[in-house]
């Protein structure tokens, strides 16, 4: 997906322009450019990695420390 907005496409606010072909293919149903992720998407990622460490054999064997602070960013 290399296709570039037109210099005269006239997109505002998220209506589309006709005559711009990188518009044409956002009408089509192509997929918009995410920069990156979200903040659900984040969020998930998150917690699985906290999910993971409370699971591994080194915070259940105590390898943490006396506290663990895995996370606490």
């Amino acid at each position: 997906m290399t296709t570039k907005h037109s210099t005269d496409c006239k997109m505002v606010f998220g209506r589309k322009d006709a005559s711009c072909p990188r518009c044409q293919e956002l009408i089509a149903g192509a997929a918009p450019i995410k920069w990156a992720p979200s903040f659900a998407q984040r969020d998930a990622q998150a917690c699985r990695e906290v999910a993971a460490h409370f699971a591994s054999a080194r915070h259940l064997s105590g390898g943490c420390g006396p506290v663990c602070t895995f996370g606490e960013w």
